[in-house]
């Protein structure tokens, strides 16, 4: 079998609940991913589906790393991508496409 393109295990990302923040201090944590793993193949076009807040956004935001994940791994490629500093990461984002939910957005009309 081959290499899959991205393999997550134990991916977690936890995020201040801005919905609890006191007026002063820090707003408390919460955890959005909560240790998923799974293998994307190589070639495949995958979609994530759920519903509002479930976390799919999160997701998607976490394995391009535009979020830190808070626990857990993430190969891209054969390469550890979890921990890279944004100068390493540029050049991989290339070959990456996240389509948030307003896909109008997102794609180029003059490629769709």
């Amino acid at each position: 079998m081959a290499e899959p393109a991205f393999s997550v295990r134990g991916l977690k990302v936890t995020l201040p609940d801005m919905t609890r923040k006191p007026l002063i201090g820090r707003a408390p944590m919460v955890q959005i991913l909560k240790g998923l793993d799974f293998d994307l193949p190589r070639g495949a076009v995958t979609g994530i589906v759920g519903e509002s807040g479930s976390g799919k956004s999160t997701l998607g935001r976490a394995l391009v790393r535009l979020l830190e994940p808070s626990a857990g791994s993430i190969i891209f490629d054969g390469r550890d991508i979890t921990h890279l500093p944004e100068a390493e990461l540029r050049p991989l984002r290339r070959n990456l496409q996240m389509i948030f939910q307003d896909p109008m957005s997102s794609l180029n009309p003059r490629r769709t």
